[in-house]
């Protein structure tokens, strides 16, 4: 493959690995979590772990070998981006179950409808 044509398949790759990070994140991590997180870790986070897949993807088709120090220190850098995110991710988590009532065992009290032309019995 041309150097051009390598650009344009890793520019693709990074797009869709943001796409499957957001999408993987929510559902393992909970969507609430991410709505109560900082939009900086989540960007951050994200970008940095596409980014480490991509240059991951790079080390390995650059080479014959597929387990060079290249490749080897880009894994490590994908499994902190992971571990990093499996820690803020954790640490909302807790904030979330800290911001929810608790429940007091009373019973909520309804609004009655009315309807037209009946009556509750």
């Amino acid at each position: 493959m041309t150097p051009k044509l390598l650009r344009v398949a890793f520019t693709l790759e990074f797009l869709v690995a943001l796409i499957a990070i957001f999408t993987a994140w929510s559902e393992i991590g909970g969507q609430s979590v991410l709505d109560l997180m900082h939009w900086g870790w989540k960007m951050g986070l994200s970008l940095a772990l596409a980014g480490t897949a991509v240059g991951y993807s790079a080390a390995i088709t650059g080479e014959e070998r597929l387990w060079t120090l290249r490749s080897t220190r880009w894994l490590a850098a994908i499994l902190i981006a992971v571990l990093t995110m499996a820690a803020v991710t954790y640490y909302y988590t807790l904030q979330v179950e800290t911001l929810e009532p608790e429940d007091t065992g009373t019973v909520s009290s309804l609004n009655a409808v009315s309807i037209p032309g009946g009556r509750w019995a």
